[in-house]
């Protein structure tokens, strides 16, 4: 069995959706593979996830759509989106239809915590690689749609420099602070920060090319990290580099880039743990070694995180990705 054929099997009949949770398995078969190019492990850890979770199925009987819109942010209509993009896109290509959704809908980059435009950034890496992966885009692409959520877009510029100063302000900010720490759900906290006029004010996009917003980003995104663990600001990076794997798919890039720094920093800002303060985080070991560590891991997110973090360190060679990626495991492995 290949990688196509382990990623498309029994896909047809999982939802994206785990009651309110995400199906994790696509994408982790994918990262997976990506850092072991090992079919058998990839097997025995989907077999482990299937012991271990209880995902939705498809439903077998769902209304027809008109069109794409109808499905918007509908995820009981993940079928039914399914069903209209295979059977109503005309002479447009899949890749086409990924393009003109994410001009439409570039917002929803941060949908269900990121996870949707993760899993459309794997579907099209495998894509790229074998097209007998396209049922998995146009899952994915399903996904993306009826999952989405509507995010910001920060207008104040500032350069990668000044990005640590100004984000100690937004956590000091008397207000912002009360958001973060009132007892409410994430979804609410968002909500209040998005319709907040002074924090929009604010708020924060990094000026520069590709690599200045992507550095001045991980500037902030990795400390918060390492310094809690916690599950939203992993996804924060690994939505990071979801993004990049799809530039060539967005309108603007650089927006797209400008859209995920606003919303991975309202996210961090709805975390009660949120340290930005740099560790020493020097790591004597290889990045072989690493990825062989998080290979063995039962966890899906250390090992997506593993993948992403390499990718990254691959295109921009920011050392503390390493360091970041180590920090988890070694979190896990002392749990």
């Amino acid at each position: 069995m290949n990688i196509e054929q382990l990623i498309n099997k029994d896909a047809e009949n999982n939802s994206p959706y785990m009651g309110g949770f995400i199906n994790h398995l696509p994408m982790v078969k994918y990262a997976l593979f990506s850092i072991t190019n090992d079919i058998n492990k990839v097997e025995t850890f989907v077999e482990y996830y299937l012991n271990n979770y209880s995902i939705d199925k498809v439903k077998e009987n769902y209304e027809k759509v008109n069109s794409i819109e109808d499905c918007l942010g509908e995820k009981e209509l993940y079928e039914s989106c399914l069903d209209f993009i295979r059977n109503n896109i005309g002479e447009e290509t899949i890749e086409e239809l990924v393009r003109s959704t994410l001009r439409k809908y570039p917002l929803g980059l941060s949908s269900g915590l990121f996870h949707t435009i993760i899993r459309l950034s794997y579907a099209i890496e495998g894509y790229e690689i074998n097209k007998k992966l396209k049922p998995e885009v146009e899952r994915a692409l399903a996904y993306y749609i009826t999952g989405y959520r509507a995010g910001g877009l920060f207008k104040r510029e500032i350069s990668k420099e000044d990005v640590l100063v100004e984000m100690r302000k937004l956590i000091e900010d008397k207000e912002f602070k009360e958001i973060r720490n009132s007892n409410i759900s994430l979804g609410q906290k968002l909500k209040k920060l998005y319709s907040n006029e002074n924090y929009l004010k604010q708020g924060f996009i990094i000026e520069g090319n590709e690599e200045d917003k992507v550095k001045g980003i991980l500037e902030m995104l990795m400390p918060a990290f390492y310094n809690s663990n916690s599950i939203v600001m992993l996804h924060c990076i690994t939505g990071l580099q979801a993004v990049i794997t799809l530039k060539n798919y967005f309108e603007d890039y650089k927006v797209a880039l400008d859209i995920l720094t606003t919303t991975a920093l309202t996210h961090l800002l709805s975390q009660t743990d949120l340290d930005i303060t740099k560790q020493n985080t020097k790591v004597e070991e290889s990045w072989d070694e690493i990825l062989k560590k998080a290979s063995e891991s039962k966890n899906i997110h250390t090992i997506k995180l593993a993948y992403t973090n390499k990718k990254l360190y691959d295109l921009f060679k920011v050392t503390d990705l390493k360091y970041t990626i180590n920090k988890r495991i070694e979190l896990e492995t002392k749990n």
